[in-house]
């Protein structure tokens, strides 16, 4: 209605870009560990507009521990210079869950190392 990307939509946008960065470390444990948003913050810095379109979503690893990781993103338009600063600054931290037991998973060392690789 007002021509810019709403919140909601950005949750989803970076859910999107999420899924395929941590598809490597998790993809072959889809069916027996989870990952469960504890938290999410997202800094609106600039409107983005539908006209924006397509977005540039830059993402690392924040912070790594035992159970839970935390991953940080950059949001710009794709066409924006890449010195531009990002229109949204988020971070999403994740817990890894043990779905049929329904209790908290340690990372494995390939998950950490992976996590790790990406740090900032």
């Amino acid at each position: 209605m007002y021509q810019h990307i709403n919140h909601a939509t950005m949750v989803t946008i970076l859910e999107e870009a999420r899924i395929p960065f941590l598809r490597e470390p998790f993809g072959a444990d889809i069916t027996t560990i989870g990952l469960l948003i504890h938290e999410v913050k997202i800094l609106y810095k600039g409107q983005l507009r539908l006209m924006d379109s397509p977005l540039q979503v830059t993402m690392w690893s924040k912070r790594v521990r035992a159970v839970d990781f935390t991953v940080g993103y950059e949001v710009r338009p794709a066409h924006a210079v890449p010195d531009t600063k990002p229109s949204v600054i988020a971070e999403t931290q994740l817990a890894a869950v043990h779905i049929e037991e329904q209790r908290l998973q340690r990372l494995s060392l390939e998950q950490r190392e992976y996590l790790q690789r990406w740090l900032r």
